[in-house]
């Protein structure tokens, strides 16, 4: 993932903690910012990283490109955000689980007005 976050959590040996969670989200979020000049650039950024955090099958990126794109109050399509959930719940990391658990919380209270986005074909 071009996050920044190739060193992974299962590349350390070890599962992240919620305030290296919240830290590392910051830092993607500052960074998408800078990679996409507009809205519309946000959600086809956040749409990419998505699909390669899902193709790499990998817990630790989906759960910061979710929780980037909650910061940013944007959301994927709830068919993506239920395939994000399955594939972090298979991890066992109780922090990246109640990431997402709080990002479909969120998704949940923000209703139909929430921006969505959905996974680019590529």
């Amino acid at each position: 993932m071009t996050t920044g976050s190739s060193a992974s959590a299962a590349a350390w040996g070890r599962q992240p903690g919620s305030s290296e969670l919240l830290h590392r989200i910051r830092a993607s979020v500052a960074r998408i910012r800078v990679d996409a000049a507009n809205g519309a650039g946000i959600e086809r950024r956040l749409s990419s990283l998505l699909r390669h955090a899902l193709a790499a099958g990998s817990p630790f990126e989906i759960a910061l490109v979710l929780g980037s794109a909650a910061e940013l109050m944007l959301f994927p399509e709830p068919e993506v955000l239920e395939q994000c959930t399955a594939a972090v719940q298979q991890a066992d990391q109780q922090a990246l689980r109640g990431l997402v658990w709080a990002v479909r919380h969120r998704s949940m209270r923000s209703g139909t007005g929430a921006r969505r986005f959905a996974l680019d074909p590529q």
